[in-house]
């Protein structure tokens, strides 16, 4: 199985911003959505695992959903820093990978 991680754990505070600068719009989409779609579209990859911030995690669903990004298939919390946060999305990848060998 082929995951893609992508690390969106990040506030965005050199922003400026209310929102993380992940879910900013951009051409009227969150920014965060274009590249779940590149990853969506590449037949390659079989799911997506996302390190996002704490309380993100539902509005990220419910954009994917909008946008029919079916491969999203685990979210979990970032961190205060990006080592830490990749860190948490390597485990995650361990733990997936377990999981499938055990079945």
């Amino acid at each position: 199985m082929n995951i893609a991680l992508i690390l969106a754990g990040g506030s965005g505070s050199r922003t400026a911003q209310d929102i993380p600068k992940q879910f900013i719009n951009i051409y009227d989409k969150p920014l965060i959505i274009y590249t779940l779609e590149n990853f969506q579209r590449y037949p390659e990859i079989d799911g997506i695992l996302v390190v996002c911030i704490d309380g993100w995690h539902e509005v990220l669903r419910v954009y994917a959903k909008q946008y029919k990004i079916t491969k999203l298939k685990w979210i979990v919390s970032g961190s205060m820093d990006g080592q830490e946060s990749t860190q948490k999305g390597v485990e995650a990848l361990l733990k997936i990978e377990r999981e499938e060998w055990i079945k």
